[in-house]
């Protein structure tokens, strides 16, 4: 009989409660009081949210998410900000990650995105994983999604799923974001950038150049599934991301909550 572990469907949450649940997983797991967790969840109202080390006078608008209505959190895992609206995201917390997973860290971005891969493959989305490693536009301090990292999913060529980790003492906490639809008005606005660098050297750029170029290269390089012409609905795609992680670790699921 297949071991099993525990899935988790939460309903859409702010910024602050979703990291909460997270963390509070995670300690779980750590505990012993569940087995690995795999949580897959939405963000109401929208928000931004923050690799472990980034500063956010530097790389968020305050003022801007405030009047958007759009939260500001940050993550336990690293990793740049991610515009949370219209996705899925999915946490991954596993108590010996040495046992359960490759060793290193691109390694163990590779293992796990076969099973996004697999749940893409499930739903007729035509994936693959990017080889390269992240090309840095410049333009802004911040963002996920402006160039593919190694070994993250590219549908049609475009970055379609951003990720991060934490590890602490042998356990590692993975999240993930799977696009559906990608607002580049919406990450111009709430993102800052800075006015003093050319990414393409010589003089400095006046600050509208900078975001129509960032702009240009966000839409070059990412997109959402439905952006790309998929009409998937957010449940079939969390089913299927729990399949694809069932198939990877060859385990059964407990635990299910509904209310997405």
């Amino acid at each position: 009989m297949a071991e099993k572990w525990c899935l988790i469907y939460d309903p859409p949450a702010p910024g602050a409660a979703n990291m909460r649940r997270d963390l509070e997983i995670l300690e779980k797991v750590r505990g012993g009081g569940s087995p690995p967790a795999l949580r897959l969840y939405s963000w109401s109202p929208p928000a931004l949210s923050l690799g472990r080390f980034q500063k956010t006078a530097a790389v968020a608008d305050r003022e801007e998410c405030r009047r958007l209505g759009i939260d500001i959190v940050r993550r336990p895992t690293g990793g740049r900000a991610v515009l949370h609206d219209r996705e899925l995201t999915y946490s991954f917390a596993v108590p010996d990650v040495r046992s359960l997973i490759p060793a290193g860290v691109v390694p163990s971005y590779r293992f796990i995105s076969r099973a996004l891969l697999d749940a893409f493959t499930l739903l007729g989305i035509e994936a693959e994983l990017s080889p390269d490693k992240k090309r840095d536009t410049g333009l802004a301090p911040g963002s996920c999604f402006d160039a593919p990292s190694a070994y993250e999913l590219r549908v049609q060529g475009k970055k379609v799923v951003g990720s991060a980790q934490m590890r602490r003492d042998g356990m590692l906490l993975q999240h993930g974001s799977i696009l559906l639809k990608l607002s580049l008005e919406t990450y111009r606005r709430v993102l800052r950038f800075n006015p003093s660098v050319s990414p393409l050297g010589g003089d400095e750029e006046p600050l509208s150049v900078q975001k129509e170029s960032y702009l240009k290269a966000l839409g070059s390089e990412a997109a959402g599934l439905l952006d790309l012409g998929y009409e998937i609905e957010k449940d079939d795609l969390a089913a299927a991301v729990a399949e694809g992680f069932a198939r990877l670790f060859k385990i059964g699921w407990i635990g299910q909550q509904s209310g997405r």
